[in-house]
């Protein structure tokens, strides 16, 4: 089930002369472990007939959205936008560690509305990486073919395939526009140490792209239960529900004194993932 959180928690309530922004986050609240993300399968003759080329799907890929959302009235974007910090603003998505569960990033966007006036360009520049991206990994299925991990292999178009389509509205991170995301930690105090992604925008975003900002993760969610020794482990993971965080910054817009957190510093919207096993 996709579902949605949000601050201020009810929109309709949202007040712009008071908290001139506002974020939500969206994304798969019930989504299927992939149980067999370490696994490995090697054909030992590689052959087209081989049994082991098989029928296992590839692992479920997810995607959670966040969006910053501002005023569009006038004034409100002058006195916005006059004094803003070329590095505008941070968006934080934090996942848990302690649940059982953690997640595997595939690929972080920042999205656009197309036709845009530098639509032409990006699509060109698309294309480019997206030849140079696939160009090794068919070059490399040539030299492996009795070790290329089976179905492993089969998965990867389908992977790249996904990341592709990801990307086709997504704002190439140059220029201007260069936009950036990295892997991040943080400790909190009621669910421990949280694995997150945060996106670093630039002020041309804000004032070329619209008053709503949207970008997003894709990646899966594999079991990662913490090993009880000296006994291993049997029998199933036990996943367990806890939230995203998500919080947001503006570097002090309008000549503010301070920097403005949606909802807050040390404030997050919650968004509670309960993981399943796919035999559920």
């Amino acid at each position: 089930m996709i579902e949605v959180v949000s601050a201020p928690a009810d929109l309709a309530t949202w007040d712009e002369n008071a908290q001139p922004f506002y974020l939500e986050v969206y994304g798969e609240t019930r989504p299927l472990l992939d149980t067999t993300y370490a696994e490995v399968r090697v054909s030992p003759c590689g052959g087209d007939d081989d049994d082991s080329r098989s029928t296992q799907p590839a692992a479920p890929l997810y995607q959670y959205w966040w969006t910053l959302g501002h005023s569009t009235e006038e004034a409100q974007m002058e006195r916005i936008w006059s004094k803003l910090q070329d590095v505008a603003a941070h968006v934080y998505l934090f996942f848990p560690l302690s649940g059982g569960w953690r997640i595997k990033e595939l690929v972080a966007t920042v999205n656009y509305l197309h036709p845009f006036h530098e639509h032409t360009s990006w699509q060109a520049k698309f294309a480019s990486d997206w030849k140079n991206l696939i160009a090794p990994t068919i070059a490399d299925a040539g030299t492996l073919a009795g070790v290329v991990p089976n179905p492993a292999f089969a998965g990867a178009s389908a992977l790249l395939g996904a990341i592709a389509k990801l990307q086709i509205n997504s704002v190439p991170p140059e220029a201007d526009f260069a936009w950036s995301a990295g892997k991040i930690t943080m400790r909190h105090h009621q669910y421990g140490v949280m694995q997150g992604v945060m996106w670093s925008l630039p002020k041309k975003m804000f004032t070329d792209l619209g008053s709503r900002l949207t970008g997003s993760v894709a990646l899966s969610l594999i079991p990662a239960e913490s090993q009880r020794q000296p006994a291993p482990r049997t029998g199933q993971p036990t996943p367990h529900c806890l939230p995203l965080l998500a919080h947001a910054v503006v570097y002090k817009p309008h000549g503010a004194d301070e920097d403005i957190w949606v909802p807050g510093r040390r404030e997050f919207v919650e968004l509670y993932i309960e993981p399943q096993l796919a035999s559920e």
